[in-house]
């Protein structure tokens, strides 16, 4: 009897060894998925004080704004570079710091009003975005077309300032959107002022998707548009990012001569042509942008 309850104990120390073991690879696993597969070779993620797990947060929250509506976690997967287990523990998370709500019947997630408090934090503490405030009302109120105010975040062009055209506009854009550098007009004025060995190298690395069938992908295109930007004072975008849609900008230099943004308007091509968008509207778009960097550099 001694004997048999040995052989029992032995086997079930050894089934909970191995169930202990299972375990052990399920967390090891699910932390190497925090880690991410998806870094591929961005240099961000191989630096060794990137925290993964953070990264991943974002990526959520991200992709929440991108969506736009309630998301369940099955379609939440479908949409982010992680697994179920992980987005479970991110979403939990989140939603415990405030900044996810989860509806109780449909277990829908959305993004909460706390997130909306940090955007309204970064907005007030945006001195550009404050002098530029009444010029970019005045200047859409002359023209009754779109302008906006556009900064360089890394690789992207993010609108900060958004007064739609009193037209209905085709292209759905807010406060907080965001463009490929390399294809809007905001993007080639605020690229046009820098160092041009300096601008082709970030063009370089970054991806250059065509978004309409005109955009212009290749580096030595870009070189070219960049340089004719820096020489007329002006970037011009027929229809590269958006179908139907003619936009024209002119940055905005700090006293170090830097661009720290840009001044953009945008109209549609059925309503405007180039040549009518150069003859009427740019010289008014240059004035507000002398405008607004002689306030900004003021003070």
């Amino acid at each position: 009897m001694g004997t048999a309850k040995a052989v029992r104990g032995s086997k079930a120390r050894i089934a909970a060894a191995n169930g202990g073991g299972r375990h052990r690879d399920q967390r090891s696993n699910e932390r190497g998925d925090e880690r991410g597969d998806e870094r591929g070779n961005d240099s961000r993620f191989a630096n060794p004080l990137f925290i993964a797990s953070i990264g991943k947060a974002f990526e959520v929250l991200e992709r929440l704004a991108d969506i736009g509506r309630p998301v369940g976690l099955t379609e939440l997967c479908q949409h982010a570079s992680l697994s179920r287990s992980a987005l479970q523990r991110i979403t939990h998370t989140l939603t415990a710091l405030g900044y996810l709500r989860q509806d109780p019947k449909t277990r829908a997630f959305t993004l909460s009003g706390k997130v909306l408090h940090l955007s309204h934090a970064m907005l007030s503490s945006d001195s550009l975005r404050d002098r530029a405030l009444p010029h970019l009302e005045d200047l859409n109120r002359r023209t009754a077309e779109t302008v906006n105010l556009m900064e360089m975040e890394g690789d992207e062009i993010v609108y900060v300032v958004r007064f739609p055209g009193f037209r209905a506009v085709s292209v759905d854009l807010h406060v907080g959107s965001r463009l490929p550098i390399h294809c809007s007009a905001a993007g080639r004025a605020i690229l046009a002022e820098m160092d041009i060995e300096d601008a082709m190298r970030l063009l370089a690395r970054v991806p250059r998707r065509a978004m309409t069938p005109h955009t212009r992908t290749e580096l030595s295109d870009l070189r070219t548009a960049l340089q004719t930007a820096r020489k007329r004072g002006y970037a011009l975008n027929d229809q590269e990012s958006f179908i139907g849609d003619i936009s024209i900008a002119k940055a905005i230099l700090n006293r170090q001569r830097e661009p720290i943004g840009a001044v953009n308007i945008a109209v549609s091509t059925s309503r405007w042509t180039v040549e009518e968008t150069l003859r009427q509207l740019l010289p008014q778009l240059l004035v507000t942008a002398r405008a607004i960097e002689r306030d900004v550099n003021a003070r």
